[in-house]
């Protein structure tokens, strides 16, 4: 996959992240996978079409999420991710890969995003048919695996 496509994501988290609360946004590795992310407890799946379907996945574990949920909802951390947390996390997902798209459409690649959905447990999710991207973007010491994958 071209950096093209990898880039305006990596600068949509950067760029969107901070305006939400944090202040430490870090880039960690980057691989490349297989058709499928393992899900780490929490997942959020934006489905992209137009030119190229596929998906980015947000990957990250349940203590990652409650506290992006608590900084972007001002309050304590909760035992359990409600639904005011579930739609906080998907609410940020989709600010950074709207940019991203946004950013993508302006260099003449047409991107379409559906809305994001919040998946929880473990298990599997498809990325795309082929291999994919993953980035680990680290948010205030806490890790996020953003996968991003186009099918052929």
């Amino acid at each position: 996959m071209d950096a093209k496509f990898i880039n305006p994501f990596l600068s949509a988290f950067i760029g969107v992240v901070p305006k939400v609360g944090f202040t430490n946004i870090v880039r960690g590795k980057i691989f490349t996978k297989e058709q499928f992310v393992d899900n780490l407890g929490v997942s959020v799946q934006v489905g992209m079409n137009s030119q190229s379907d596929g998906n980015i996945i947000f990957n990250m574990t349940e203590q990652t999420a409650k506290t992006i949920s608590s900084v972007m909802l001002r309050r304590a951390t909760t035992g359990e991710l409600d639904e005011m947390a579930e739609s906080a996390i998907c609410e940020l997902v989709n600010m950074i890969v709207s940019h991203a798209s946004t950013s993508l459409n302006q260099i003449g690649f047409t991107v379409k995003i559906n809305p994001p959905s919040f998946l929880q447990g473990n298990g599997k999710v498809a990325v795309c048919n082929s291999t994919y991207i993953a980035v680990e973007m680290i948010v205030d010491n806490c890790p996020i695996e953003m996968a991003i994958g186009l099918n052929a």
